[in-house]
């Protein structure tokens, strides 16, 4: 018995569309259970096997475009490096939860993390880092956001939007009394540090 070329034409839709759902799943990965690779070369061999690549003390100026081709990875330290900025390419990692950027040459706060979704913790500190982008809002798993220690004076008042966030840290910030009710009125559920604030009349 023939098939309709037209019944055909749906079915091989629907498993096209399947196949998309899929690869853009997220799945469950206990990531205490993973090994950490510690070397592109090593974790080129099975990009697809990264849940934890850690390229600290690399000495990175620029993060290797290969790293996007890691679509499974969960967690991606890059701290101590000398990175200035982040390749847009890195959307492609979909299913990221952490990312360290701890100690860099960041001036600008990436915009590329704002596309990834499913981040739960950020750390960005030791930078000259000086704004956070609006559309911080995007980030509604976000849980963490360490930027102690940077050039930060403005918060968006998008952040409001951050229902999940339980920490923010922004230790050794100089913030005026003000400022920090602000803060704290747009997080009120997030535990957020502070430094103590200058007494910038004396």
């Amino acid at each position: 018995m023939s098939v309709p070329l037209s019944l055909m034409r749906t079915l091989l839709l629907a498993l096209i569309l399947l196949a998309s759902v899929v690869s853009t799943a997220q799945v469950e990965v206990d990531l205490d259970t993973c090994k950490t690779y510690k070397s592109i070369e090593e974790a080129m061999k099975h990009p697809e096997d990264v849940f934890i690549l850690d390229l600290s003390k690399h000495k990175l100026k620029v993060v290797p475009e290969v790293i996007s081709k890691m679509t499974n990875l969960r967690v991606l330290d890059l701290s101590k490096n000398k990175l200035s900025q982040l390749p847009s390419s890195l959307n492609s990692l979909t299913q990221l939860e952490e990312i360290n950027l701890n100690r860099n040459y960041f001036k600008t706060f990436p915009v590329v993390l704002v596309e990834l979704t499913h981040l739960k913790k950020i750390v960005i500190s030791q930078n000259d880092v000086y704004g956070i982008p609006y559309d911080i809002k995007n980030l509604q798993q976000l849980e963490v956001l360490d930027m102690w220690s940077t050039n930060l004076y403005e918060i968006p008042d998008s952040m409001s939007e951050l229902k999940n966030l339980k920490v923010f840290d922004l230790r050794v910030i100089q913030f005026s009394d003000e400022e920090k009710e602000r803060i704290s009125k747009l997080l009120p559920n997030t535990k957020i540090h502070f430094s103590n604030s200058c007494n910038c009349s004396n």
